[in-house]
């Protein structure tokens, strides 16, 4: 029973190798932690139980054990990632078929090359072949499948689902490879070649499915593409807008130094002065508003000011992001964009003309947003994230995502507050 313990212990901290690689962190790194250490020692617990309850080689076992070490899983894996529930569902099911193959080439390779080991010696050795396999996997997922999951937001849930579907097939019949490879049925040599073409042909899948994603990821990339062009368009208008008052000024500009003339033509000095200084507060209500030096987040918020005077709401903005910032125009225009949008289709929604505080500030190698609104009261909020989120949403996540931060809703009398903060 002990080398049975061991050999639980090395597999339960592969599990949870693996389930954090796919993983986008949702709580704390002790609390994570914590979860998986509770996770591990349920699953040596139950694993040692079943053995014992069934023995070591019965095709009970496998299914008892292999099953309930799914579910539990699973659980841990929602538990512990941020993802939408559509893609973690696809992820855990892909991992669960991994698993299986690998499971299954393990007790091939062993009653191919170690047949004379005891029984012992056989649970070691497959358990070791199984992790040498795992090993090569996860440095391929981590370095050219997992930049393309994480980036592919989950709101295409119906493609997600449907690939998730398909894998779940693929898993029923991994699963019976496993008991009938595990319990040592007869026919093995039949059932070995028609489990290497299952594998065949879920490997096409793979490519398939993976190609999905991709495309997911290029729609995805054309919605922000799209988004800065809006901002662009936007900022086209506006300096259309700022054109047209200059030309206007310039038109008076000569009625303005006749008026003065003549003034000081009669000798009213002070007037002149009285009528230049009423001048210059013209022009300075007239002047665009200045929030800060970068010009990026300077015209998205001057654009989104004088949007919401428009519309009658009240706004209250506060930035000092320099002239230069390590953070790109593009991820700003996805953030600032969509939080400000947000923002404003919240009041709309709720039908308050209640006042929006946008405070953007840098400390130290961050660059902290925070955004305030009236909104719903029946918003709901799940984790520090709205439960029902748009592709907005999910846009300004990715490019959270980019530098290491965070983004954490609130909600409190009737007031939704969003906070933000990029590493760089």
């Amino acid at each position: 029973m002990i080398h049975l313990a061991a050999v639980m212990i090395l597999l339960v901290l592969t599990h949870i190798f693996c389930l954090a690689a796919m993983s986008e962190r949702k709580y704390s790194i002790r609390k994570t932690v914590l979860i998986y250490v509770a996770f591990g020692a349920f699953f040596i617990s139950l694993t040692l139980a079943v053995f014992a309850l069934f023995g070591s080689s019965s095709a009970n076992t496998a299914f008892v054990s292999f099953t309930s070490t799914i579910f539990v899983g699973f659980f841990v894996f929602i538990l512990t990632s941020s993802d939408a529930f559509c893609k973690k569902l696809f992820l855990f099911i892909s991992y669960s078929n991994l698993f299986c193959i690998f499971f299954c080439i393990a007790i091939l390779v062993c009653n191919a090359m170690f047949a004379a080991l005891s029984e012992t010696g056989t649970l070691y050795a497959r358990n070791i072949v199984r992790t040498l396999l795992y090993l090569p996997a996860v440095l391929v997922y981590l370095k050219f499948l997992r930049p393309y999951v994480c980036v592919v937001p989950g709101t295409k849930k119906r493609t997600w689902y449907s690939i998730s579907l398909v894998s779940m097939l693929f898993l029923a019949a991994f699963t019976s490879f496993v008991i009938f490879f595990y319990a040592g049925y007869d026919h093995e040599g039949e059932a070995i070649s028609l489990f290497a073409a299952v594998v065949l042909i879920y490997g096409s899948v793979l490519w398939v499915i993976f190609g999905t994603i991709q495309h997911m990821d290029y729609e995805m990339k054309t919605e922000l593409i799209g988004k800065n062009v809006e901002y662009l368009q936007g900022q086209l208008a506006l300096a259309k807008e700022n054109e047209l008052t200059a030309k206007t000024i310039r038109h008076d500009f000569r009625h303005h130094n006749q008026n003065i003339a003549a003034l000081l033509q009669k000798g009213d000095i002070k007037e002149a002065l009285h009528y230049i200084e009423q001048y210059d507060e013209s022009l300075d209500v007239s002047k665009p508003k200045e929030f800060c030096p970068h010009a990026t987040v300077n015209a998205i918020l001057s654009s989104f000011y004088i949007r919401v005077q428009k519309d009658g709401i009240s706004v209250c903005i506060s930035a000092d992001t320099p002239e230069e910032s390590p953070i790109a125009d593009m991820d700003f225009v996805a953030i600032l964009s969509n939080l400000l949008e947000n923002a404003l289709n919240g009041c709309k929604e709720c039908g308050s003309y209640g006042e929006i505080r946008v405070d953007i500030c840098s400390v130290a190698d961050k660059v902290v947003i925070v955004c305030s609104n009236p909104c719903k009261p029946d918003l709901a909020i799940e984790n520090g994230m709205l439960r029902k989120r748009g592709t907005g949403i999910d846009s300004i996540v990715l490019a959270v995502r980019k530098y290491g931060g965070n983004i954490r809703y609130d909600l409190e009398d009737e007031h939704l507050t969003v906070c933000i903060i990029l590493n760089f």
